[in-house]
């Protein structure tokens, strides 16, 4: 009995099965590179204003950050701080970024 479909079937998915494992074994490589300072430069601009609107927050993200981070570590702080200080509009940044004299 030939079935080619069937043949056809279980090629497509150990390609698919394939393609996950490498997408997996990447994102848990770039989980575990060092974080960049453009990381912790994001940290501090979203930080900075927490003194006066959340200082528990502020403490907390104190208390966790180190200078050996791992980017998912550093991600997870960012999360952290964006929970309590969201981002503002991107025409805020414009208008930000256009008085700046």
């Amino acid at each position: 009995m030939d079935l080619p479909w069937l043949k056809s079937l279980i090629f497509w998915i150990i390609v698919v099965v394939v393609i996950f494992a490498i997408f997996q074994c990447t994102q848990k490589s770039e989980d575990n590179k060092s974080a960049s300072t453009l990381m912790y430069e994001r940290l501090y601009q979203c930080s900075r204003d927490l003194s006066a609107k959340n200082p528990t927050a502020l403490k907390s993200i104190q208390a966790q950050i180190r200078p050996d981070m791992k980017q998912k570590e550093l991600m997870q702080l960012i999360n952290q701080c964006r929970q309590v200080n969201p981002l503002a509009t991107q025409t805020t940044y414009i208008k930000a970024i256009q008085s700046i004299k």
